[in-house]
């Protein structure tokens, strides 16, 4: 997973994620957003993170509505397979929605 920044402030950033297909389906994806939100939104500052999955990519669609995303629009044809051109999803979490995933990621001395 990597969180790029959109703006200079990173105030809004856009994440993605990519996995294995052995962990497809595990529940990792969660775990793994919820430490990633809760970094970007606690410590870096983000206000906004935006995702972008593929519309026929339910898996991924069902995940990030599960965390609390907000679908906000449809990209027609906008990235390319082969020879041809896919729609994405684009999704939205603010981070005064992210509520309940809050992870704590605050150092931790032995």
């Amino acid at each position: 997973m990597h969180v790029r920044q959109l703006d200079a402030a990173f105030e809004a950033a856009e994440w993605e994620c990519t996995l294995m297909p052995a962990v497809r389906g595990t529940g990792i994806f969660i775990d793994v957003a919820r430490l990633v939100g809760s970094f970007a939104f606690g410590s870096v500052g983000v206000r906004r993170l935006e995702a972008r999955t593929l519309l026929e990519n339910g898996r991924a669609n069902g995940a990030l509505r599960k965390l609390g995303a907000v679908q906000e629009g449809i990209l027609r044809r906008s990235v390319r397979r082969g020879t041809e051109y896919l729609d994405q999803v684009l999704w939205s979490l603010l981070k005064e929605d992210w509520g309940e995933h809050w992870v704590s990621t605050a150092p931790r001395v032995h």
